[in-house]
């Protein structure tokens, strides 16, 4: 990189703080008297000396330059004959870079050095000047004042300094100061000074930007694949010996090991990091929520919780969803929810919660999860936040650092809580214990639905799963213990302790009551109409149909065909409330209002029953006619068949009362089942 640059190059750059074209640039170092310089060739015009720039505008250069490096292609020409050479040391001078840069590379001790050379080489000059000697002259006497010792005391401190030996020696050579105050006087600035002065040029760092082959190596280890060094420089020196002309020597393994190491983070996981696994190393900005009244930003979001509880329905081991809602200005959690998966109607619910005690919010913050995002919360019409005048503001997707509170939350607190359970299923959980755990809960799962006896084992590892209630009590715990504990991002109250997060509010609160500001809250009856979820459903025939069931009112004929705006309760199914298009009731509307059964069940009943008894009395009037026979030794053709048969009991005809059955188990060959009824 140039230590001068023209308009064109500065204005391509495209760097913050300088204008985007040429002829801004031009206009603007005019203005603010830039240094510059003619330049030769063609075009002519000026160039800017970019060491006179603000120093933001030299590390953003500093910085394009480096990106450049690393967007350079990965494309491989033809294979050409390969080509052996050996690694070349560049010094600073020769690589061409800029006096800032290369002072950059220097450390502290060399710096140092190089100072008190520069002020004994001044001393010598001060000699020269003020007596009238030559330069020589003035080297030699100074040598001999160091050796005798008669040198002013500030200077001979220097002198071990200058001297940069391990022993600190307090002794310089004749020869020695006088190259120094040769090359003092060819330097023409104090940088410049600095660099020739400088000790163990050798064995200083060279900037990153001095390795130009590091673009090229950059470009194929880092990959998303995440390659091993070893094997990346085996690509990069296959790739380098099919290069027609190389324009720097091949690095050995151990060089490019070295530089890699030294490497930024940022700069080494470029390219094999992406995502927010990538934007979590970057820089970022800080977001001051102390400007904030308490309601004005309230930050939702719900996870998984990681740790095995037990279902509430068929008992099984899940992990829930919790849903937490956090207020941006006092960090106070206001509401929260657990469900079974994630969902609109657990957002709905920990808003619900929240605004019932403690109001109303202006803005809700989320993150775009399907969650945060459905119908129920963003409809222009029947949403939430659309009925309650809440805009609500999703971030940007996979940057999670823009709601790095809630995220720092989860992890201080519902993680703790899942790590206390035995069932914890996070990172971290040895997996050997984690799959132990899960194998004898599912044994003892299975025991309980065939109704076996549980052993000892089962029985303790079933104690290990958290109930649903439990897990809920567990969670509200967890969450009163956090707003009651003190916030290390809170104030300090006046006896030196930070606030608590309800504390905060309170204090808040009380601020903005004396400024007659006061928050917003909602009546009974505004919750009770406000919190039932809406949806839009077109009517037929006075019906609709919603969440897999049917409800029905007359007054809904006139609106066949028409769309409709169905208010339903979370924990009553059994009727809605219809809205036209425009929010005016229009009635409720029961489950299955209009629903009947195809027959008269009270008279297929009663038919069964008569049946039922004309077919007894049938049967007991048979058996009177063969009693009164028998009694009148009256001897039919039935019973003369009975006496010339064998003495065994024949099975009568039984007439049934009502056709029973049951299932047949499945059965067939080569795999295929056909399934049936027996009857009986």
């Amino acid at each position: 990189m140039s230590e001068y640059l023209n308009a064109a190059e500065l204005a391509s750059l495209q760097i913050r703080g300088l204008p985007g074209t040429a002829k801004n640039i031009i206009e603007k170092a005019k203005r603010e008297s830039w240094p510059c310089r003619r330049r030769f060739g063609k075009g002519g015009g000026f160039e800017y000396q970019v060491a006179a720039l603000s120093q933001e505008i030299q590390d953003a250069i500093a910085e394009k330059h480096l990106m450049g490096m690393l967007a350079k292609s990965t494309a491989k020409p033809p294979v050409q004959e390969k080509k052996q050479s050996k690694p070349a040391v560049l010094r600073p001078s020769q690589a061409g870079l800029p006096l800032d840069t290369v002072i950059k590379g220097y450390n502290q001790k060399q710096i140092a050095c190089a100072h008190a050379r520069m002020s004994l080489v001044a001393e010598v000059l001060h000699i020269h000047r003020t007596n009238g000697m030559p330069v020589h002259k003035a080297v030699a006497l100074m040598v001999e004042q160091i050796e005798l010792g008669t040198l002013n005391e500030a200077m001979m401190k220097l002198v071990p300094i200058a001297n940069n030996k391990s022993g600190g020696a307090s002794k310089i050579g004749q020869r020695s100061l006088a190259g120094w105050v040769a090359a003092y006087k060819k330097a023409g600035s104090p940088n410049e000074r600095l660099v020739a002065l400088a000790p163990g040029k050798g064995k200083q760092e060279l900037p990153i930007e001095a390795h130009i082959w590091l673009g090229d190596f950059l470009a194929i280890h880092c990959r998303p694949q995440n390659p091993p060094l070893a094997h990346s420089y085996q690509d990069f020196a296959e790739w380098y010996g099919n290069q027609p002309a190389p324009a720097y020597t091949l690095p050995s393994y151990d060089a490019v090991k070295r530089v890699w190491n030294k490497l930024p983070e940022i700069m080494r996981q470029r390219g094999r990091k992406t995502g927010p696994a990538y934007t979590k190393i970057l820089p970022h900005e800080k977001r001051d929520w102390d400007v904030l009244e308490p309601n004005d930003v309230w930050i939702g979001d719900g996870h998984s919780f990681k740790a095995k509880v037990q279902h509430p329905v068929h008992g099984s081991p899940f992990k829930p969803e919790v849903t937490v809602v956090l207020d941006g200005c006092t960090r106070m959690v206001m509401g929260f929810s657990v469900s079974f998966a994630e969902s609109c109607i657990a957002v709905c619910d920990a808003l619900r919660i929240g605004m019932k005690h403690f109001g109303l919010p202006l803005i809700y913050y989320s993150d775009n999860g399907a969650g945060q995002t459905g119908k129920t919360i963003d409809h222009e019409i029947t949403g939430i936040a659309a009925r309650l005048a809440i805009h609500h503001v999703t971030g940007i997707p996979s940057h999670p650092q823009g709601r790095g509170i809630i995220e720092r939350w989860w992890k201080d607190n519902l993680v703790r809580l899942a790590r206390s359970y035995e069932t914890f299923v996070g990172t971290g959980m040895d997996e050997t214990t984690k799959n132990t755990v899960y194998r004898k809960l599912e044994s003892a799962i299975k025991a309980e639905r065939k109704g076996k006896e549980l052993t000892t084992e089962q029985r303790r590892y079933r104690q290990k799963l958290p109930t649903w209630n439990q897990f809920i009590s567990d969670v509200a715990a967890t969450i009163d213990r956090y707003n009651k504990r003190p916030h290390s991002e809170l104030p300090k109250k006046a006896d030196g302790q930070r606030y608590s997060p309800a504390e905060y509010r309170q204090h808040r609160i009380a601020l903005m009551a004396k400024d007659d500001l006061h928050i917003e809250m909602l009546s009974h009856e505004e919750l009770d109409t406000l919190f039932r979820p809406e949806v839009e459903r077109t009517v037929r025939n006075g019906w609709l149909d919603m969440l897999n069931f049917q409800y029905f009112s007359m007054d809904l004929a006139a609106y066949h065909g028409k769309k409709v705006r169905v208010s339903y309760d979370l924990d009553d199914a059994s009727s809605v409330k219809v809205y036209d298009a425009d929010g005016h009731y229009i009635c409720r509307a029961e489950l299955n209002g209009n629903k009947h059964p195809a027959f008269d069940v009270d008279s297929v009943r009663a038919l069964h029953h008569k049946k039922r008894a004309d077919n007894r009395a049938k049967r007991l009037k048979n058996q009177l006619a063969e009693v009164e026979a028998e009694r009148r030794g009256v001897v039919d053709v039935q019973a003369n068949i009975k006496a010339l048969a064998p003495r065994r009991k024949l099975a009568q005809p039984e007439v049934l009362e009502e056709v029973e059955y049951e299932e047949v188990p499945a059965t067939g060959t080569h795999g295929k089942k056909n399934d049936g009824f027996r009857y009986f």
